[in-house]
């Protein structure tokens, strides 16, 4: 009889430690926190702000040439011979391409395109000069040798161009032996403009 009574008890212990566990497991996994923390995780992905240019996480990098040396201690990758790199919408066009990869970020830390000319196309811009360095980590594009970036009709150059990629402005400096020189074409800026103003319903 006691040795039955022992048995129930030890039952009821059990089962009340097994309920006890699925209350917990139901109160933290909860299809309504599951989707709280689901959409949480999807604004969070909206916040992150879109990058384009050679080292952003978002597209990946196709690139050709006739020689590649790899270094994996020191995380650099060397392309020589007609480089031609392609991420997204942009192409580069260079003699050389280094790369130095950053493993804590996951992510290209610098690329150093040199050649005799080195040529940069996205959408309806033009960049070229003889080395373009891109910051992976600052998204931005630094084109020196003789440097211009063209858009249509109108064009810049100077001593050194510096293109931030994420924020879409540029600033172009001057040197000992060059000045910067531009070419606008007014009615090309005012096109642009009207063709980014939103139509007006009628």
């Amino acid at each position: 009889m006691k040795r039955r009574m022992a048995d129930r008890a030890l039952r009821l212990r059990t089962t009340g430690a097994v309920l006890a566990a699925c209350l917990l497991f139901a109160c933290v996994y909860s299809p309504a926190r599951a989707g709280e923390a689901v959409g949480k995780e999807k604004s969070e992905t909206k916040k992150k702000p879109q990058t384009g240019g050679l080292g952003n996480k978002q597209n990946p990098i196709l690139i050709t040439s006739d020689r590649m040396e790899v270094d994996r201690q020191k995380n650099i990758l060397i392309y020589q011979g007609q480089v031609v790199t392609i991420q997204g919408d942009m192409t580069m066009r260079s003699d050389k391409l280094t790369t130095y990869f950053d493993p804590d970020l996951q992510q290209i830390k610098e690329a150093i395109a040199e050649g005799k000319l080195v040529q940069v196309n996205q959408g309806d811009r033009v960049a070229t000069g003889t080395k373009a360095v891109f910051d992976g980590v600052a998204q931005t594009m630094t084109m020196t040798g003789n440097p211009m970036m063209r858009q249509g009709n109108s064009q810049v150059s100077g001593e050194r161009i510096i293109y931030f990629m994420v924020e879409d402005r540029m600033i172009v400096e001057s040197g000992k032996n060059q000045r910067v020189e531009g070419t606008i074409f007014p009615e090309e800026l005012q096109q642009k403009k009207g063709d980014s103003e939103p139509t007006k319903a009628k």
